[in-house]
């Protein structure tokens, strides 16, 4: 099953499932030809039967997988932790739009001039050195050609 879902040419699907065979097909190979050494191996010939000898390598097995459990103990109280925290909550929510006074606040302008920034298609927006609106031109915007709206509109400093 694809986690990822997006659309691929069968070229590509058919070279992802071959390497992934062949991925698989080395780990195996890795597996049973390290069994077969630890089983046949000519130093533990005389020691006595494989499962004595498997014996040492099972316990640290043994030891991995506890850990490997208690991690994943911990990482489901976590995950149980934050159903019962969130829950009443959507977090992928984006905010709402700001209130127009919160956002002419923001930016150092008046309403009226936030209605005259909105309704224009092409502004140059000049700023000070410290990051503030010092002056916008709207000498480019052709809706703006009447004499309600000046070629240069002073912000407030």
């Amino acid at each position: 099953m694809m986690i990822v879902k997006t659309p691929r040419s069968a070229l590509a699907s058919t070279l992802d499932g071959l390497l992934t065979a062949l991925a698989w097909a080395a780990f195996g190979f890795l597996f049973v030809s390290g069994v077969r050494s630890i089983v046949a191996g000519p130093a533990h010939a005389a020691a006595g039967p494989a499962v004595s000898r498997l014996l040492p390598d099972a316990q640290a097995l043994l030891a991995y997988a506890l850990v490997a459990a208690c991690i994943g103990l911990l990482l489901s109280a976590w995950a149980c932790y934050n159903a019962l925290r969130f829950s009443g909550l959507d977090r992928r929510k984006p905010p709402g739009d700001p209130l127009p006074d919160t956002l002419a606040g923001h930016f150092g302008v008046s309403l009226t001039q936030l209605r005259v920034l909105r309704a224009s298609r092409t502004l140059l927006i000049h700023h000070t050195d410290e990051g503030r609106i010092s002056m916008i031109d709207f000498a480019r915007d052709p809706a703006f050609t009447s004499d309600f709206v000046q070629t240069r509109l002073q912000m407030k400093q």
